[in-house]
């Protein structure tokens, strides 16, 4: 049942394998496979609480106890709701990747698995033509790509070996092993709009169109996904020089319209530390503004765009940091714990070797230097009291790490 590319592409990952388990039917046959695959010594488990219903708390220390019985160490990751439960609703999937991703480098796992299934693929896809997604979007869930969120999933991953696998299965193999599950009241809770779909893929099924066709309709289009993604990576690597700003070689900007696309929304993302890229609809008349001979520089999602003869430039909008008279705040000073690495606005890992020190945004090219003591130093200025590094490649790699088959430089 497990996607043995996926399983390829897992083995190259460093550490443990962190698997992600609920306790229901699908996560735990995700352990039970993987268990068989790696040994017990190359997993942990995540049981994320996410402290939204009554039960839950024990629900995730029973969930734990599966994977202890099978010899697996791992952890409760319970979530905080400052706000309340209903204001959680929205951030619960944040919340819960951010903190596998906090739990995974603790580990110093690099590959976090998740159970999603075949009919998780026809679900997602059914509400995303629901809502009108693009062709892209209607590629579904990729079986390998990046963790879903920046800064916090830099350099991780995730891996859904069991997109091939239909729900009913996992259960046949759970129950041929004589293994336990829990069954979460949320899957049967008519006010979630995963299962009200849910409801209508069996009255569809019940009709005659098999769910099934969605979850093929997917793997077609994510073959042009990552063809698209593989190619604008292409393009980035002859094209582009990313430091802490991006600048584009205008000759060597060549290629399909989509590519270039693509392409420039990545970029745009590496530069503003941005933790989604554009969509491609929102690109079309961008790109062939920006890349344009009487192009003159502008701002746009938090880029600052300068025109040069024979390059363009991408560094960030300093009214997104400085702030503007829109309304934009300036963004706030960020103290650098010593011996911590911390991430400034989305693009900047710095790693203080002394307390005391903190982030400030500044009114020089990289927007940012640094504090101690009431002393302020350039960024150059300080690097021997304070590491630091661009993450303008590394947001690049991040964008394309479903499509590209190893996680290379590029």
């Amino acid at each position: 049942m497990l996607d043995p590319l996926t399983i390829e592409r897992m083995r190259a990952c460093d550490g443990p394998v962190l698997v992600a388990l609920s306790g229901g039917g699908d996560s735990v046959a995700l352990l039970h496979l993987l268990l068989a695959a790696f040994g017990a010594a190359h997993l942990r488990v995540g049981v994320v609480d996410h402290a939204l219903r009554d039960g839950s708390a024990e629900d995730a220390r029973r969930a734990l106890g599966f994977a202890a019985a099978l010899g697996v160490q791992g952890e409760v990751l319970t979530l905080h709701w400052p706000n309340g439960p209903k204001a959680a609703q929205l951030a619960a999937r944040a919340a819960r990747y951010a903190a596998l991703c906090a739990y995974a480098r603790t580990q110093r796992a690099t590959v976090i698995a998740t159970a999603h299934s075949a009919d998780d693929q026809a679900e997602t896809v059914f509400m995303r033509a629901g809502a009108g997604s693009s062709w892209r979007g209607l590629a579904g869930i990729a079986p390998f790509a990046a963790a879903p969120l920046w800064p916090e999933g830099r350099e991780l991953y995730v891996a859904r070996p069991l997109l091939g696998a239909r729900r009913e299965e996992l259960r046949a193999y759970l129950c041929d092993r004589g293994a336990d599950w829990i069954d979460d009241p949320a899957n049967t809770n008519p006010r979630f709009e995963r299962v009200r779909v849910r409801a209508r893929l069996a009255a569809l099924a019940t009709a005659g169109l098999d769910p099934m066709r969605f979850v093929a309709m997917a793997g077609r289009l994510r073959a042009h996904v990552d063809a698209l993604d593989r190619d604008a990576a292409a393009l980035i690597a002859r094209a582009a020089t990313l430091d802490i700003g991006v600048s584009i070689v205008r000759a060597a900007w060549r290629g399909p319209a989509l590519v270039r696309q693509r392409a420039l929304a990545v970029l745009m993302a590496a530069a503003a530390g941005a933790a989604r890229e554009a969509p491609l609809s929102q690109m079309a008349d961008l790109e062939l503004r920006v890349m344009g001979p009487d192009f003159q520089g502008s701002t746009h999602g938090g880029v600052l765009f300068q025109a040069h003869p024979k390059v363009v430039t991408l560094g960030r909008d300093p009214g997104a940091v400085l702030g503007r008279a829109d309304g934009a705040q300036p963004a706030p000073a960020l103290p650098l714990p010593a011996n911590q690495t911390v991430i400034w606005d989305g693009r900047i890992a710095l790693t203080a070797r002394a307390p005391g020190w903190r982030a400030v945004p500044d009114r020089n090219t990289a927007l940012l230097s640094l504090e101690q003591a009431g002393r302020r130093a350039p960024l150059d200025a300080a690097a021997g009291d304070v590491a630091w590094r661009s993450l303008t490649a590394e947001r690049v790699r991040h964008a394309f790490a479903a499509a590209v088959n190893a996680p290379q430089p590029l």
